[in-house]
């Protein structure tokens, strides 16, 4: 088994396309769960957090819209950034939850 690689801090879409295009298709993968889209082989542990982060993601996205204007109120405008980097990643981290349960 390869160690355990660490997590890049970027990626580029070229870089990303590529190892999308490198990607080898694995059938065992497609018959494990079934064909029909449910996640197989995953732990119950692993799926009730997936579940849960989901769960809070939405709500975060969810205060960040009640927030308004008083999101800004007493906040630098780099911790505005920073919120609006949040506010981004969470969106597509739900995306990517969505699209690994397909």
């Amino acid at each position: 088994m390869d160690p355990i690689q660490p997590v890049p801090e970027a990626i580029s879409h070229r870089q990303l396309a590529h190892l999308l295009q490198s990607a080898v298709a694995d059938p065992a993968a497609a018959e494990a769960s079934g064909g029909d889209g449910v996640e197989g082989g995953s732990s119950p542990e692993l799926d009730a957090l997936l579940q849960a982060y989901g769960e809070l993601s939405v709500r975060l996205l969810k205060a960040f819209e009640g927030a308004g204007d008083e999101l800004a109120r007493g906040r630098t405008p780099r911790q505005l950034m920073a919120m609006g980097a949040l506010r981004a990643h969470a969106h597509m981290a739900l995306q990517a939850l969505t699209a690994s349960r397909a």
